[in-house]
């Protein structure tokens, strides 16, 4: 039963006040924005708006259904403002009322048909007493009496005293109330009984009307008619006896075999095949190609000739006994080969008519001179200097007798070269993969002295990115927009202790009232000195920051 109480403007107002977030700071909102009562948390100022309240046309949706006392909303059920009381929802006004419409406690008079005590908007019917309720009349018409005793030994039964109509409350033990469900249904004895059956070749429960037993028949397999059902002990002892032995047969070379193997079910011999350049397998004594690096650790000899159509690292030596060695890559040898002299200098050069390449020792000396010759110099000494002359790179062993050239510049908007400890202005587009850190102030923009730390004149590009799930703020981040539309979602945020500073933006773009968006610190770290923030509404946005140790609301 609901009563309904009027509410003048001014207890409207604090209600209003009440149910406002809780902040710390006050809020005004519309005319003069700069003046704001010393009382008000929220201050509304207008000649030609007012408030408008959430229209509801459900009361009964979720989170309304558990909202706290002090909420106001607009039910256009009844076209009335509602107030959360006592965990109800009570009408502030009701311009549509009329006077005799509320159940008295002394009785109504002058009642029909159409009048009812009950609930019309989908909610249970309580009844209490001493503010203790007994009796619950649900929304499916159901009725639960609350204060019903209970007993561990005994079965509580209502009995309706066919006489008086009166409900007692009767306990039996629960032999006795066994015995009365057995009379009512007139059975005089229990019992349930599997067994296997070799007559009857179906599955089946029987049932003897006489005793009550139930009997459920489980067929027994045989080698003729009856395929499935419990197999017999002897049964067990030939399957158990009929496994075969797996022997390994002899290499195959032929066919090849994706696994490298060829089972004979029927003999029960495994035989190993040939690998090829498709199939692994055994290496054989015939011809084979294979695929993919092979790596060998030690030393290769070969009986034949060795052909290498790529570039072949050697790290031991190759050795090959006959046929020669045909190689059209580079090779690299890693070790001297051992017919290379230690006492002059060992030259390996390729012989214009054979195209072997030959081994040929060169007197030191000589070899320096052919060296020279080759570069231009006449020697027998070469020096060697720098310079910073010209706008790029280069070495130079011409234009001097004797001496090598290497030049290099400073760099500059026109000239390529190094960076040195002045002052210097570079053109061109750099990157740097790593960290940058500038020790004094910088401008991006302009080439004028900065006046700040960071002075950005023109636009600036911060990094965007949308997620629809649980996720992580990163240092890459700035701003995160959320999509809650397959359910809520958790951001959590970074720890703040080595991010001092640090300003990141999340606002919510799509899902419903119930799938919020939750902020969740790490590290022990609160934001507005609770341990999580929470955004329910669609286009809701919150800019935080960290002074090392918690985070912060700056915008929202």
């Amino acid at each position: 039963m609901k009563k309904h109480y009027p509410i003048n403007g001014i207890w409207l107002l604090c209600l209003l006040l009440l149910s406002a977030p809780a902040a710390f700071a006050q809020l005004k909102i519309g005319d003069n924005p700069a003046v704001i009562n010393k009382a008000s948390i929220l201050e509304l100022e207008s000649l030609r708006q007012g408030l408008l309240l959430p229209r509801i046309p459900d009361t009964t949706l979720a989170p309304l259904t558990t909202a706290p006392d002090g909420m106001i909303i607009y039910y256009t059920g009844t076209q009335s403002l509602l107030v959360r009381r006592n965990g109800y929802w009570s009408k502030l006004a009701d311009s549509l009322s009329t006077a005799g419409n509320s159940w008295q406690v002394k009785g109504n008079a002058g009642t029909t048909g159409a009048n009812y005590l009950g609930t019309s908007d989908g909610q249970a019917l309580s009844i209490r007493t001493n503010g203790t309720e007994a009796i619950n009349i649900s929304t499916t018409q159901t009725v639960a009496l609350k204060q019903v005793p209970a007993s561990a030994s005994l079965v509580s039964v209502l009995v309706i005293d066919p006489v008086t109509g009166i409900v007692n409350q009767r306990n039996l033990s629960t032999a006795a109330f066994t015995d009365a469900i057995h009379t009512l249904n007139g059975v005089a004895k229990l019992g349930f009984t599997i067994r296997a059956d070799t007559l009857n070749a179906a599955y089946g429960v029987t049932t003897t009307s006489v005793d009550s037993t139930i009997t459920m028949n489980i067929p027994i397999t045989n080698s003729t008619t009856q395929k499935t059902g419990l197999i017999t002990y002897a049964d067990w002892l030939a399957f158990s006896g009929k496994q075969r032995a797996l022997t390994i047969g002899a290499f195959e070379v032929t066919p090849t075999n994706a696994n490298g193997l060829v089972l004979d079910s029927l003999a029960g011999v495994l035989h190993l095949v040939a690998a090829d350049v498709n199939n692994p397998g055994g290496v054989s004594v015939a011809n084979q190609t294979f695929a993919g690096i092979k790596t060998f650790r030690d030393s290769v000899n070969m009986g034949a000739g060795l052909d290498v159509t790529g570039q072949a690292t050697v790290g031991n030596g190759v050795k090959v006994t006959a046929g020669g060695a045909n190689i059209t890559g580079n090779v690299t040898l890693v070790t001297t080969p051992p017919n290379v002299s230690t006492k002059t200098t060992s030259v390996l050069f390729r012989n214009p008519v054979t195209g072997v390449i030959e081994n040929r020792a060169v007197d030191s000396s000589a070899f320096s001179v052919g060296i020279r010759q080759v570069n231009g110099q006449i020697g027998p000494n070469i020096s060697i200097t720098t310079g910073k002359a010209g706008t790029d790179v280069a070495i130079d062993s011409t234009s001097i007798t004797n001496k090598l050239i290497i030049n290099i510049p400073d760099a500059s908007a026109t000239a390529r070269g190094v960076v040195n400890d002045s002052t210097q202005t570079f053109a061109g587009f750099k990157t740097v993969r790593d960290t940058l850190s500038i020790g004094k102030n910088a401008i991006v923009g302009a080439t004028t002295n900065p006046n700040s730390t960071l002075q950005v004149s023109g636009s600036m590009s911060l990094n965007v990115r949308t997620t629809s799930g649980n996720d992580a703020l990163a240092a890459t981040d700035n701003t995160l927009l959320v999509n809650a539309g397959a359910g809520s979602v958790t951001i959590t945020l970074p720890t703040a202790t080595s991010i001092v500073g640090r300003v990141y933006t999340v606002k919510k773009i799509a899902g419903t009232i119930d799938n919020s968006v939750t902020l969740q610190p790490s590290g022990g770290a609160l934001i507005e000195g609770a341990t999580s923030y929470i955004i329910y509404n669609n286009y809701t946005y919150v800019t935080i920051q960290t002074d090392g140790t918690n985070w912060y609301v700056i915008r929202k």
